[in-house]
């Protein structure tokens, strides 16, 4: 029995390590098969923006400009986004400056004044309009099907258990619409609950988010719940909870992926949040120039303080079907105050407004190219060279109001390549030495069985000896010795096998709180080719199958036993019968 139980304990080891280590790796791998096949982001290290922008691990190494993203869009999309711009604003405010003074001063100015100023305005807008390059289609557009941004930075931890600590990745909902999960199935996020947060709710503005299938669970998150995102890393001491709220609108299905572990937000609302928009650096521009002497300062047309009304003024505030007037001098009534708040945060996230592309930044872009128009892919092999050497930078061109330092700040990476290099970097020398470990664990349990059974051989001659005198010729009693290994072997591989998977239930909540790969008591080992397990013994052209290895624990181990069972029947083949029988 002691045996055994040191066996079992042997093979539970192999057969936990085999199993976890397998299942882990083989998730890894089962997502190298991507919606995309480029990542954009900051100048730095391949892997870590591969591990950042697909597994949501490590931390982004600087982000990039928004123009970068609006390469790979289409002319609608950047018509749209590049008005938005402080560029464009500026100048349509110029625009309208210049052919609203002949209407003021019609002495100073006159009619002649009045066409003359509204031309130029038209010639001012079409040079802009001309250099912002507005309604043509982005640099690579024609290599793109699919961009989508990604931005980083914000985490979300469960209030009622600090230790759950998720992503939180700022995204469009073409996120979830148009990216499937792998381009060969071309499988699509599917929602459990809810739907996908859109640019602007009438609801609820920019703010709206969706929430992954492990964060639901572990968090106990539900649709309308209202979260809060926390800036930074939350176990540093800088970090701080942001107070604006976001709404849960939808729940996704399990994926399987990094995915299920992540709180996505509406990239719009994300913006906004504080701390997340990057400053003009020359103030100059926005506010014009100056003499250096004066004091009183042009207000920024494009900062909050623009548009706010005075404080003596009534605020309308839209409630249901009816508006009506709030005076600020006349305090609420008690019952209807917490209503009125919550309409009112509801009326202030309605009127935000989208932040300026200048002071926008995103952390990465996943890129799908057009598989139509290029069935080859010859496009994923070129654009990363391309965008290495500095192409996304003429995106840049037209703004004065982009800092010189976000010159050059792009790569792009395919992520199956660098994934693939990660496997044969650290994971595969690891998977060999794991197997070479509990090989190791195989042969020292092999060799309980000798240990005990040539030690009970002395004590066993006597048996031996009467099982001669009874016609037990000495090849019979041999292989008596031979199959009580066997038996050994067979009894605890298969109670290790069984306690293995076992402790594969136990340790399965850690596993995927670490991992997000969830672990059952039917996970077994990917299958491992048997060329590679026997290092090449077996030609490839009969070992191509695979097999896996935890099948292999127990005919090994009994093959061992057999072995090493040997010897202890060879004692027993000499045991001399008239001087045994006499003890």
């Amino acid at each position: 029995m002691l045996t055994i139980l040191s066996m079992a304990l042997g093979v539970m080891m192999v057969v936990a390590v085999l199993t976890i280590h397998g299942v882990v790796s083989e998730s890894f791998k089962a997502n190298n098969s991507f919606g995309y096949n480029i990542i954009v982001g900051a100048r730095g290290g391949g892997l870590q923006l591969t591990l950042n922008s697909v597994y949501y691990l490590s931390k982004p190494v600087e982000n990039i400009p928004y123009e970068y993203y609006l390469a790979f869009c289409d002319e609608s999309t950047r018509n749209s986004e590049l008005k938005k711009s402080i560029a464009y604003t500026a100048q349509h405010l110029i625009a309208e400056t210049s052919t609203l003074v002949p209407a003021i001063l019609p002495g100073a100015c006159g009619l002649g004044g009045a066409i003359a100023d509204s031309l130029v305005a038209e010639a001012f807008d079409f040079q802009q309009a001309a250099a912002m390059k507005i309604n043509r289609k982005g640099l690579y557009k024609r290599y793109t099907q699919i961009a989508v941004p990604l931005c980083q930075g914000d985490y979300y931890v469960d209030p009622k258990n600090p230790q759950l600590q998720f992503r939180c990745v700022g995204t469009t909902p073409n996120f979830f619409t148009d990216l499937v999960l792998d381009i060969d199935s071309e499988e699509k996020f599917q929602f459990a609950q809810g739907r996908c947060f859109v640019e602007k709710s009438d609801e609820h503005g920019f703010f709206e988010c969706v929430v992954g299938a492990v964060v639901a669970k572990q968090c106990g998150i539900r649709l309308g719940d209202k979260l809060q995102a926390t800036h930074g890393d939350p176990n540093s001491s800088a970090a701080h909870i942001h107070e604006q709220d976001y709404t849960v609108v939808g729940i996704l299905q399990r994926t399987g992926t990094p995915n299920d572990r992540v709180l996505f937000l509406n990239m719009e609302g994300f913006y906004l949040m504080e701390d997340h928009s990057k400053p003009i650096e020359n103030d100059a521009l926005l506010k014009g120039e100056r003499d250096p002497n004066e004091t009183e300062m042009i207000t920024d047309p494009l900062s909050d303080d623009f548009f706010e009304d005075d404080s003596n003024e009534s605020v309308e505030i839209e409630s249901g079907s009816e508006v009506t007037n709030v005076d600020p001098a006349d305090p609420p009534n008690q019952p209807e105050q917490n209503s009125n708040v919550a309409e009112t945060e509801n009326h202030a996230n309605r009127t935000r407004i989208p932040l300026p592309i200048e002071q926008r930044e995103v952390t990465s872009i996943l890129v799908r190219t057009d598989s139509e128009n290029d069935p080859f892919n010859v496009s994923a092999m070129i654009l990363p060279a391309q965008i290495g050497e500095g192409d996304l930078e003429t995106t840049l061109d037209w703004s004065p109001y982009r800092p010189e330092r976000a010159q050059k700040a792009a790569q792009a990476v395919n992520p199956v390549m660098e994934v693939s290099s990660l496997f044969q970097l650290f994971v595969d020398p690891i998977r060999w030495l794991l197997l070479a470990l509990t090989s190791m664990i195989c042969i020292v349990s092999a060799l309980s069985i000798l240990v005990g059974i040539y030690n009970s051989m002395s004590q066993r001659q006597h048996e031996i000896a009467v099982m001669r005198a009874l016609g037990a010729n000495r090849t019979k009693v041999m292989l008596i010795i031979v199959c009580e290994a066997l038996l050994l072997a067979l009894v605890g591989g298969l109670l290790g096998w069984v306690a293995g998977h076992g402790l594969n239930v136990a340790l399965g909540p850690i596993v995927e709180a670490r991992t997000g790969v969830p672990m059952s008591f039917f996970n077994f080992a990917p299958a491992i080719p048997l060329t590679d397990i026997t290092a090449g013994l077996i030609p490839r052209r009969i070992g191509a199958f695979g097999v896996s290895p935890e099948f292999l624990i127990i005919p090994g181990l009994m093959i061992l036993a057999v072995i090493v069972g040997i010897y202890p029947a060879i004692s027993a083949y000499r045991t001399d019968v008239s001087k045994s029988l006499g003890k």
